[in-house]
């Protein structure tokens, strides 16, 4: 049951979570002694526990759109109870806020929001994730809370906070780090970006019959598919361009970040080019009526949704790897 709950969760996510609170650590080192590497690593474990709860409960309501959009995690293969896994979502969340005891009081807060963000996205009685607003300010505030989770840890541990107020540990952790602090914003605005910009309409792609049949405003049901794949393309490329004017006008030492998403982008346009009318017909706005969608979803089966699910998969590898790259060029310069 534990494996299935993690495979519910999405393991990929899981790791990537990870790696964000490991990039605002590492990205704040350049002005700071050493943190304690298991302060570091109880801030980690307690942020990737609140996206743990957090994604196994958006996978305990998504339940109808996944079966229709042929997702094979575990509750929707009907091996896992939606009950227990909402159990589990609801004893993860506490385990996050008890393992932040010890850690700088930011963090408490940090969690907190996080959890309240991810209820807001899937919870009743008005889930923000049958928006495409809704869906925007939830990805963009959580990503920028890893950031910073990783960020207060590392400052705050570093200049002796402990004792001091949570908006005093927050500015210490984000703000009185020096020079540093403009790499970290820079290189925490772009992988949001590319996360809500490119990410979002990329995995619309296969989601777009299930999200119809239940309700669901997602850009993908909006615009239909091909435009969709357009705006995902035209996002990627604006992304890298801001990032790389940013890096270069700022003088950030993220050149070799800048190379990973530049690569990163053909691959989400080359998987976007294979998608289109290979995986079958235009859905969304584009199609006649929600029921042509739902039948349309129905005939290109799993291979269908593989082919969609492509520049998904390009989205995030380059996601992993522009969290990597960070991590080798700051501790092992």
């Amino acid at each position: 049951m534990p494996l299935l709950c993690v495979a519910e969760a999405r393991p990929g996510v899981l790791a990537v979570s990870a790696l964000r609170y490991l990039a605002g650590v590492a990205l704040v080192l350049p002005a700071v002694p050493g943190p304690d590497p298991l302060t570091v690593l109880r801030g980690g474990l307690a942020w990737v526990l609140s996206i743990f709860a957090v994604y196994l409960f958006n996978g305990v309501t998504d339940v109808a759109e996944d079966r229709i959009n042929g997702s094979g995690r575990p509750i929707a293969r009907g091996e896992l109870a939606p009950r227990t896994a909402g159990v589990v979502a609801a004893v993860a969340g506490a385990a996050s806020l008890a393992v932040t005891a010890g850690l700088p009081r930011a963090m408490v807060w940090i969690i907190a929001a996080n959890l309240v963000l991810g209820f807001l996205y899937s919870g009743p009685p008005w889930p923000l994730k049958d928006s495409c607003g809704g869906t925007v300010v939830v990805l963009c505030l959580s990503g920028l809370l890893s950031y910073l989770a990783g960020a207060v840890v590392a400052g705050s541990a570093t200049v002796g906070l402990a004792a001091g107020s949570a908006t005093a540990q927050l500015v210490a952790g984000a703000v009185a780090v020096g020079p540093a602090t403009v790499q970290l914003v820079v290189f925490a605005g772009a992988a949001t970006c590319w996360m809500v910009l490119v990410g979002m309409p990329a995995k619309d792609l296969s989601d777009i019959p299930g999200d119809t049949a239940v309700g669901r405003r997602t850009l993908g049901v909006l615009l239909g598919e091909r435009r969709a794949r357009q705006v995902m393309v035209a996002a990627a490329l604006g992304v890298l361009v801001v990032f790389g004017l940013a890096v270069a006008l700022l003088r950030v030492p993220l050149t070799a970040v800048l190379a990973v998403m530049a690569a990163g982008v053909v691959a989400v346009m080359l998987a976007g080019r294979m998608t289109g009318t290979e995986a079958g017909t235009d859905t969304g706005s584009e199609a006649a009526s929600g029921a042509g969608t739902l039948a349309a979803g129905k005939r290109t089966g799993s291979a269908g949704r593989g082919v969609r699910r492509r520049p998904y998969r390009a989205f995030m590898l380059t996601q992993h790897l522009l969290h990597i790259t960070p991590l080798l060029t700051n501790i092992w310069p």
